[in-house]
């Protein structure tokens, strides 16, 4: 393929709006980078179904140009290596997007010890102007579109798309959204949510989605955590005393001296974690994967090690 031709052909892509389908809930329209990223990042897999119009539904799977390179099937350490990496840097371009330039008074009263509060009604009304205006037929877009009134119109409308398209990639991902406002409980969806410095002692999270959420500093003394996803967690300096963490995923976690002294974490998918300069005194570790951990001494555990850093 000619360059011309290839160059043209990127363009159109980056110009393509999809609609996803995740448990029966449909969201969108998102860029084909940001369905890239949620493939990534795990919120959609291959067997999710996207649309261009809503009406013709297929799996990602068989769109290939959608699907990362990192996604491809490897089966060896540095392609698995490859991907933690690619996920870790698609977060923490979510994470500087979130901390850049200064916050909005508006949007600091949204945010209040939680990722995020209901949506103000101003948002929604333009949600569903834009949504209104999609779904008008062509021959209406049309006669919309002619005169020099009606485009000032449009310039407000394609305005207010783009903002709510930035909105839309500040972290709203599709499915089950987040539930930061509820209390700990069993299966409960925290991910994404920030929980940093809390007391959760005691606290039963077992099940629950703790997928990159914030527990920087927290008190997680004698928590059940058993079978929870705490994938990419922030766990630093968190306090995990005789918390019961069997089975529990902690993949790409980071837990810089946190204290999980007599912690049991039988079973548990410690790869790619970093526990540089954490307390494991006591802590069982029978069955636990350690692929490619930070040790707390700064060794990195060798592919395959199971339950002690090789």
């Amino acid at each position: 393929m000619k360059p011309a031709a290839r160059e043209t052909m990127d363009k159109d892509r980056e110009h393509e709006l999809w609609f996803t389908r995740k448990d029966g809930v449909v969201r969108g329209p998102h860029p084909s980078g940001l369905i890239s990223r949620f493939l990534l990042l795990g919120r959609l897999t291959l067997d999710d179904e996207i649309s261009p119009d809503r009406e013709n539904w297929r799996p990602v799977r068989e769109f290939p140009r959608l699907i990362p390179e990192e996604l491809h099937p490897g089966g060896t350490p540095e392609s698995r290596e490859r991907l933690l990496q690619a996920r870790l840097r698609e977060d923490e371009r979510l994470r500087e997007r979130r901390g850049s330039g200064p916050v909005p008074p508006e949007v600091q009263d949204m945010r209040v010890g939680e990722r995020r509060q209901p949506e103000p009604e101003a948002v929604i009304r333009h949600r569903r102007q834009r949504a209104e205006w999609l779904a008008r037929p062509r021959e209406s877009l049309d006669a919309a579109m002619r005169g020099p009134i009606p485009w000032v119109g449009a310039g407000a409308a394609v305005l207010v798309a783009v903002i709510l398209l930035v909105w839309s990639m500040d972290g709203v991902e599709p499915g089950t959204l987040p539930e930061c406002h509820l209390p700990a409980a069993p299966e409960v969806n925290w991910s994404y949510c920030r929980m940093a410095s809390l007391d959760l002692r005691g606290v039963d999270l077992s099940r629950a989605n703790l997928r990159n959420t914030d527990f920087l500093e927290t008190r997680l003394d004698g928590a059940r955590l058993r079978d929870a996803d705490l994938s990419y967690a922030d766990l630093r300096r968190a306090r995990l005393d005789d918390a019961d963490l069997r089975g529990t995923a902690l993949t790409g976690a980071t837990m810089q001296a946190a204290v999980l002294a007599r912690a049991d974490l039988v079973d548990a998918d410690l790869s790619y974690v970093n526990v540089l300069g954490a307390d494991l005194t006591g802590s069982r570790l029978d069955g636990a994967i350690l692929d490619r951990a930070i040790w707390t001494d700064g060794r990195i555990c060798a592919t395959g090690s199971i339950g002690t850093c090789d």
